[in-house]
């Protein structure tokens, strides 16, 4: 295939000018400007295009029998784009030159007015892209001033480009209804253009030009085009777009609510995605943020789309997920409420992997939907669904290690503990596969959820607990065990490097100061004693860290020995911790007691409120506390006694040894 020739400069200068006068002359001449005129009278002409006489002089030419014209070679010349001259007409202006140029081209070339560039857009596309509702308007003319006016009109607004789109797309992307109006007037069918792919209403609703939509449907008097992209109908842009137009296109045509796309969802599917809580743009999903409820907003569709047919409930995508399982995909408990409300047995209905919404519901961590699931006595059919892999939600549970959802079906008495999988697991093994051999934490979440299930009573499942183990209980990674620690106490050492230096420079300084003889001047006091005896004791717990954590980060140590240290460097860590909060707040209410009682009585209170914050990681099991109390009873509360009494043994026998401390200096101080 040949390459068109490049467009004449002085042509493509005549267009972008809108010169007409230009135009004559040089289609009245095939060798050009250079040769027929000086390059000076050339731009004489295209700034007559311009002045006042060229309308008169216009008059002369419309005399001319422009149709006798030899056809001139100079408009087969494109610009890099593959514009010919009419197109290049057709986007730069619609003014009477412009107008009157591209009647001159046209009547020079006819072939023009259908002609496409590399993209495939003909001069119409051209024009209704550019906003030029005037040039639209004749090049319609055009085509109607054919023989065969009928044939030759629908050639030129039905033409494709490239993307599959008539001129009515461009006019719609543009949001000019005037253009729209005056392409659907000269073919009312214009707007089921293409048969396939996006047709220019689905177009208008994704802009949301509600104006436009109404005009395409009153004008093409309902016959039109619902098609989208990828198998999509304008419903689903709709509901995308909010509740007007979702309920005209629902009153045009109720049929668009089961039709899927080429992923299988229908407008249900999108209508639900879009559900969001009220006011929150974050997902947080945790127990401590009730706020996720997944709400809709007055003006979203969902209510409309599911109500115009109940079937669509029941309709799943390729991947077999219905719309009650993207509900809980995004969080929209009360979409669920209003599914089970309508028909309770879509409960049951599972995916191509066999998950039920509740399955969903624990992978992603929708806390809620749980909740509400665990609590609505009719779905307790579903609460020990399994999976195609045998999994029920419990298992989802222990291994994703979700510990607030994992306690609330452990919290329910009906769900079992000891269902097998098609693997031959229980939860308490697939707990088990997860307590890697090393230092972890003790609070980590899979920690608490196997102590859980071992308070419980859960069982195995049913294979040889040796095999299980040669399987899933992996031997110590020694190497890996080495980075952890090295890493650990890295971090571990500067704290307690930090509190020795406090603890050493506070000896110095005591509160109070000193007497003229070198003593402390509060010295004799109980106070003054105890806050020795912390500052001492913190000081001492810093260092012993210190040293354990020397042995704990030398890769020489064997690991084991090095994981030893480790622990007892963080015994050692919290103790200076509490022992130097303690005689901070000693050390101020010895000094502030005796003129501002008060206040110093108030130090000691709110530092006693802060040593608290010690229990923060224990906090982290009151819903592993609640469900083991379900299920448990009273046997429970010997469980959580004894870890408080362990919990505050650990952290206040600082607090208790700085008192004692100081107890029996006051007893023997005369010896």
């Amino acid at each position: 295939m040949s390459t068109p020739a490049s467009m004449n400069p002085f042509l493509l200068a005549s267009a972008c000018f809108g010169s007409w006068r230009a135009l004559s002359v040089l289609l009245s001449r095939e060798d050009g400007p250079a040769d027929a005129v000086s390059t000076q009278a050339f731009l004489d002409l295209l700034e007559a295009s311009s002045s006042p006489e060229t309308q008169e002089a216009s008059d002369v030419e419309e005399g001319a029998d422009q149709t006798a014209w030899p056809p001139a070679p100079i408009l087969e010349g494109v610009t890099a784009d593959g514009d010919t001259a009419l197109h290049v007409l057709a986007t730069c202006g619609d003014g009477d030159n412009f107008l009157r140029s591209a009647d001159i081209v046209y009547h020079k070339a006819r072939y023009l007015l259908v002609a496409q560039n590399s993209k495939g857009d003909t001069p119409l596309h051209c024009a209704a892209r550019a906003g030029r509702p005037k040039m639209v308007s004749r090049l319609i003319a055009l085509a109607r001033g054919e023989a065969n006016i009928g044939e030759m009109l629908k050639e030129v607004v039905r033409k494709e480009n490239g993307r599959k789109e008539t001129a009515l797309h461009e006019a719609v992307r543009l949001g000019s209804k005037h253009t729209v109006e005056l392409l659907m007037a000269a073919d009312s069918e214009l707007a089921s253009f293409p048969k396939e792919g996006t047709s220019p209403l689905y177009l208008a609703i994704l802009l949301e030009r509600i104006d436009i939509v109404q005009s395409l449907y009153v004008m093409s008097g309902g016959n039109l085009s619902y098609s989208g992209p990828n198998g999509q109908n304008a419903l689903h842009a709709a509901v995308l777009r909010g509740q007007d137009m979702t309920e005209m296109l629902l009153r045009w045509n109720i049929g668009l609510a089961i039709q899927g796309d080429q992923n299988g969802s229908t407008p249900l599917h999108f209508a639900t995605s879009v559900l969001r809580p009220r006011g929150v743009h974050f997902w947080i999903h945790s127990p401590w943020f009730p706020w996720e409820r997944g709400v809709w907003h007055s003006g979203m569709p969902f209510k409309q789309v599911l109500e115009a047919n109940l079937a669509t409930m029941c309709q799943s995508d390729d991947k077999g997920l219905y719309p009650v399982h993207t509900a809980t995909y995004i969080g929209a408990n009360k979409a669920i409420v209003k599914f089970l409300e309508k028909c309770p047995n879509i409960a049951g209905l599972r995916d191509i992997k066999g998950r039920s919404f509740l399955h969903v519901a624990v992978e992603k961590k929708r806390w809620h939907i749980v909740t509400h699931a665990c609590n609505t006595p009719s779905l307790s059919w579903i609460w020990n669904m399994q999976d195609i892999d045998g999994n029920t939600a419990l298992h989802l549970a222990v291994k994703h290690e979700v510990q607030d959802i994992f306690c609330l079906l452990l919290e329910n008495l009906e769900v079992h503990l000891n269902i097998t999988n098609n693997n031959g697991e229980t939860p308490l093994d697939l707990s088990e596969s997860k307590m890697r051999a090393g230092s972890f934490w003790s609070w980590s979440p899979k920690f608490l959820i196997n102590s859980a299930l071992k308070y419980c009573h859960a069982k195995h499942g049913n294979r040889r607990l040796d095999h299980f183990e040669e399987q899933y209980i992996q031997p110590l990674d020694e190497e890996k065990e080495s980075e952890k620690l090295t890493s650990s106490t890295q971090t571990l050492g500067l704290g307690s490097a930090i509190m020795a230096t406090v603890a050493f420079g506070a000896s110095f300084n005591l509160p109070g100061g000193y007497k003229d003889d070198g003593t402390p001047a509060l010295s004799g006091r109980y106070v003054f004693d105890a806050f020795v005896a912390a500052n001492s004791l913190a000081f001492a717990c810093a260092g012993l860290a210190t040293i354990n954590l020397m042995y704990s980060g030398t890769a020489i140590v064997d690991v084991p020995l090095r994981v030893r240290h480790f622990d007892i460097a963080l015994f050692f860590a919290f103790g200076s911790v509490t022992s130097l909060g303690t005689a901070c707040a000693l050390g101020l209410y010895v000094t502030l007691a005796p003129v501002a009682y008060m206040t110093a009585t108030g130090i000691c209170v709110v530092a006693s409120v802060l040593s608290l914050c010690a229990f923060i990681d224990p906090m982290r099991g009151r819903a592993v506390a609640r469900a083991l109390y379900a299920r448990l009873g009273n046997q429970a509360l010997l469980i959580f006694a004894r870890i408080i009494i362990l919990r505050g043994a650990m952290v206040y026998w600082p607090l208790v040894t700085s008192f004692i401390s100081a107890a029996i200096s006051a007893k023997y101080r005369h010896k």
